[in-house]
């Protein structure tokens, strides 16, 4: 192999590698939120079921209409053991967009030991789980400043 060919094969190689760290840096620079994320609102509250707390499963908050500007974005919750819930739209309990929601609560028993993959039955009516059927609506207000609660009494 004389020189001119080494020179030839470095140079495909430093651009290889060149064309390789360009394309990995506009990869990372997309995933790490160099936009900016729509504005949140803060949103907590407690869920009950005939006055008793419901101490596990997950809230989620479907849009219906997001605020002008806002993303067709869900936001959930889990369900603490005292019923409460803080909701996540991007991550870390950041909250919700602006807009109004059809509100679902999704619950289901312990797992047992003896069959833990059988379907677990709700604690909750069936009704809730469903956006169309549960009947439970929230409007997250865009001039909202600081943490809005919001209690969901969950009824037969």
């Amino acid at each position: 192999m004389n020189s001119s060919s080494v020179r030839r094969i470095a140079a495909r190689l430093v651009s290889w590698i060149l064309g390789i760290s360009v394309s990995l840096a506009l990869v990372v620079a997309g995933c790490s939120g160099g936009g900016s994320k729509p504005t949140t609102i803060k949103v907590h509250g407690k869920v009950t079921y005939k006055g008793q707390p419901v101490s596990e499963g997950t809230i989620t908050f479907q849009p219906t209409k997001p605020a002008a500007g806002s993303p067709n974005r869900p936001a959930v919750g889990a369900l603490k053991p005292d019923g409460t819930y803080e909701l996540s739209t991007f991550g870390g309990g950041d909250g919700a967009v602006p807009g109004d929601y059809a509100v679902t609560v999704r619950t289901g028993g312990d797992i047992s030991i003896e069959n833990p993959n059988a379907p677990q039955p709700s604690k909750t009516p069936l009704k809730y789980a469903d956006p169309e059927k549960s009947n439970l609506k929230a409007t997250i207000p865009s001039s909202h400043s600081g943490a809005l609660e919001l209690n969901f009494a969950l009824e037969d």
